[in-house]
């Protein structure tokens, strides 16, 4: 099927479902690396009326610390529109990861309302609007102390969730999605930086990811699908992560910092999860919404398979 028809459906199936703040930010990037500007405006839109007083975009009432950080692309297109409105809103929500929402003592931020857990989801909701936003030391600081916890020198890979007081993994497992969100943010991040990222850093980040992409290869299947939790092959598999995993992959070869081998690992892992696609566009076999334990269907699911088409075609383009 042809990339733009297939984007259609996808954005088509995706539009109607219901989403809370970070599947909001990630359907907007989709908007934007699709070149549906209109809808990621509509998006910022939206997130700035639901905006909290903390500074939280698109806040609807769940636990969510940092998940509105997904929102800052759009709001960032929008305000360079001149509207002040989401200008001022893409600055509270700046300061609010920057100073404001709770956090560890050292300083990391925390995920959820009440816990004081770090979850390696937030790398994709912190790291790159932080970039954006031209904070990179705060980005990298993030970034370091996310892998500090949750990063497994023996496996490659990260474990999910840590609380930072009792110094433990409040889930060691190497959940799918969760390695996904890191190897996708940082991609996302190194995309949005380019040369504002410091050379150092910059290289640091794309070893980081190859290593990801590398240590992640291992677990796919024959249809190149990934498990649910990566060591575990006998739970269902997730298309989202390798959605994910493909989106990084393409976005580091067309961005230069992985080689050609890394795009044919992604067509395998775009295929396997869109072999899932039914006739309205609906992406099948994933970490289902809204708690992602078990197989079914999710907005963000969605959104990577759009933001691993148009990487594709980037990396094809040499763009």
């Amino acid at each position: 099927m042809e990339t733009a028809h297939l984007i259609e459906r996808l954005w088509a199936s995706a539009m109607p479902m219901q989403r809370l703040a970070w599947e909001q930010g990630v359907c907007a990037h989709a908007a934007i690396d699709a070149g549906r500007i209109d809808d990621a405006l509509a998006i910022a839109r939206d997130a700035v009326m639901h905006a909290d007083a903390d500074g939280r975009l698109a806040a609807t009432g769940d636990s969510g610390l940092v998940n509105g950080g997904a929102l800052g692309e759009a709001l960032c297109l929008l305000s360079a529109r001149g509207d002040s409105a989401a200008a001022e809103a893409l600055e509270r929500q700046r300061w609010w990861l920057l100073r404001w929402s709770p956090r560890d003592d050292e300083g990391v931020v925390w995920h959820l309302t009440g816990r004081s857990e770090v979850w390696v989801d937030s790398i994709y909701m912190v790291v790159p609007l932080l970039v954006l936003t031209g904070d990179v030391a705060p980005a990298d600081m993030q970034y370091r102390m996310h892998r500090e916890h949750l990063w497994n020198a023996e496996t490659g890979l990260y474990s999910h969730r840590a609380d930072t007081v009792a110094r433990s993994r409040t889930r060691a497992e190497p959940w799918a999605s969760g390695n996904g969100w890191a190897a996708a943010g940082i991609a996302r991040a190194l995309h949005i930086g380019g040369e504002g990222v410091p050379t150092e850093m910059r290289g640091r980040w794309q070893r980081d990811t190859r290593a990801l992409l590398d240590a992640v290869t291992s677990f796919e299947n024959r249809e190149g699908r990934f498990p649910d939790i990566l060591d575990q092959p006998d739970r269902f598999t997730d298309g989202t992560a390798g959605l994910m995993f493909a989106y990084a992959a393409f976005t580091g070869v067309a961005d230069g910092w992985l080689d050609a081998s890394y795009a044919d690992r992604a067509e395998r892992w775009l295929g396997g999860a869109l072999a899932k696609v039914d006739e309205c566009g609906l992406i099948w076999g994933v970490a289902g919404a809204p708690h992602f334990d078990r197989e079914g269907t999710s907005a963000e699911a969605q959104a990577f398979g759009i933001l691993a088409l148009t990487a594709q075609q980037r990396a094809k383009n040499g763009t």
